[in-house]
């Protein structure tokens, strides 16, 4: 886990799910919390149904954070949705042309005619792997308190096929669980938290994105991440960050930034694919 301030925005990275949820223990804030937090503290400690959403509890959050079986279900058909649509299979003739691009030399094996009968000097077509792309995704699940149980899920029935659809298409793919928040320490602008929930090199599993389906990973573990630092917690723990703001800062580096306003699946996919292009 590592905590900095880069342009009035305060940091706070954590390498994996394991690395999140055991520097976001209830029971063991670390030593270099400031002293102000203490209050904020106990009460996230507190088993509030509020913070729990569908798990109503502290022990039935923890029962069911890494199962995967919620998180299938739910998105299960809308990740059929999208691959059966005519609009993600155009798309997926597209990250094609990811793969493998076409070079024109003037010896191989493979004759262009129309460039042979056009006279250019370069008439032989040579395939070349293309490098392939890695599409660094957040997804943000900061919200305000009002904010119920099934936005958290219609924010996950978007972000779940976006990854699983850029994975099918072989674009690998970086994952964050993410908090773009603003306000949530007096002393700095912005806050946000990142938790790196997938590398590049992995697989899409259902196992990994559980957390992201449980209300409590956001209003226990993030708030806590919060809490936890070393700046001194507003009273509300702030706001969320404005999606002009997050624009201007161009996306702190990730390729797309997906919220409780995103777009839909496919639509997300050709967002990221036009960025791609653009490279």
């Amino acid at each position: 886990m590592v905590r900095y301030v880069k342009d009035d925005v305060n940091h706070i990275k954590y390498e994996s799910l394991e690395d999140f949820f055991k520097n976001t223990n209830p029971d063991n804030p670390p030593a270099t919390m400031h002293r102000s937090n203490s209050s904020s503290h106990e009460e996230i400690k507190g088993n509030s149904s509020w913070r729990y959403g569908d798990e109503r509890s502290k022990s039935k959050f923890y029962q069911v954070r890494f199962d995967p079986t919620k998180g299938k279900g739910i998105c299960a058909e809308s990740v059929k949705k999208v691959m059966a649509s005519n609009a993600y299979k155009d798309l997926i003739k597209q990250a094609m042309t990811y793969r493998k691009r076409v070079k024109y030399e003037d010896h191989g094996f493979r004759l262009s005619v129309p460039k042979a009968i056009g006279g250019e000097d370069r008439y032989f077509a040579v395939y070349k792997n293309s490098k392939k792309p890695v599409v660094k995704i957040a997804i943000n699940i900061c919200g305000s308190a009002c904010v119920e149980q099934s936005e958290f899920i219609k924010l996950a029935e978007t972000a779940i096929p976006t990854i699983y659809a850029l994975e099918i298409a072989g674009i690998a793919t970086e994952v964050y669980y993410t908090a773009f928040a603003s306000g949530t320490h007096p002393d700095v602008e912005h806050t946000i938290t990142h938790v790196k929930i997938k590398s590049a090199e992995q697989r899409f599993n259902w196992t990994m994105f559980a957390p992201v389906f449980c209300l409590g990973s956001y209003r226990e573990s993030i708030f806590l991440s919060w809490i936890y630092d070393n700046h001194k917690v507003s009273s509300g723990l702030g706001r969320p960050m404005d999606s002009r703001k997050i624009d201007n800062y161009d996306n702190f580096g990730y390729t797309s930034v997906i919220g409780f306003n995103a777009a839909g699946p496919v639509q997300e996919v050709n967002e990221i694919f036009s960025k791609l292009t653009k490279k």
